[in-house]
C-alpha cells in the first residue's frame, strides 16, 4: 500500500556553530506545535483529490499502452532511497504547505499562549539586524524550514 510522507531535506544551519539542521528544527517544530499534522489534517482533502487524480492519470496512461512514471522506476526520482511518485503531486502539496506557513493558517490552530512569540516580537533571521520589531508570520524566520518541506509516496 502507498504511503504519504511528509518530511524535509536535511540542511545545514549556517548560524553560529552549524550544528543545527533542517531535521532537528522540523523534529522541535512537530513535538511542540505539530505542523505537519495540522497541514495534513487541514488538507486532507486537497491532499486526497491530488493523489486520486495521480492514481486515475496513472489507469488512464495504463489503458492507453504509455509508461507510468514510477512504476517501472524508469522515470522516477529519488530522495534518499525512498522513491517518489509522481513528483507533480508531490510538488502540489509540498506547494500547498508553503502557502499553509505563508498564510500564517498554522496560527488559527494555536492557542495564543503557544504562538511564537519571535514573529510576533518580528525577529527575522533573514536581515543583518534580525530584530525588525515588525511582526512576521510564524514558522519561516529563515524560510530553510518552509523550503526544506517535501512530500513523497512510498
Amino acid at each position: 500500500m502507498p504511503t504519504l510522507h511528509l518530511g524535509v531535506v536535511d540542511v545545514g544551519y549556517v548560524d553560529g556553530d552549524g550544528a543545527t539542521t533542517t531535521g532537528d528544527v522540523a523534529g522541535y517544530l512537530e513535538g511542540r506545535f505539530h505542523i505537519m499534522r495540522t497541514f495534513l489534517e487541514q488538507e486532507e482533502d486537497f491532499i486526497h483529490g491530488q493523489l486520486v487524480d495521480a492514481v486515475a492519470g496513472a489507469i488512464e496512461s495504463i489503458a492507453q499502452g504509455r509508461p507510468v512514471p514510477g512504476l517501472n522506476g524508469s522515470l522516477g526520482t529519488k530522495l534518499d532511497t525512498r522513491q517518489l511518485f509522481g513528483a507533480s503531486v508531490n510538488q502540489r502539496i509540498e506547494e500547498r504547505f508553503r502557502d499553509f506557513l505563508d498564510s500564517g493558517e498554522m496560527n488559527r490552530y494555536l492557542p495564543a499562549t503557544q504562538q511564537s512569540k519571535a514573529a510576533a516580537n518580528g525577529i527575522n533571521h533573514r536581515k543583518k539586524n534580525p530584530d525588525t520589531g515588525q511582526a512576521r508570520q510564524a514558522f519561516i524566520d529563515t524560510g530553510l524550514y518552509q523550503a526544506a518541506f517535501r512530500a513523497w509516496m512510498t
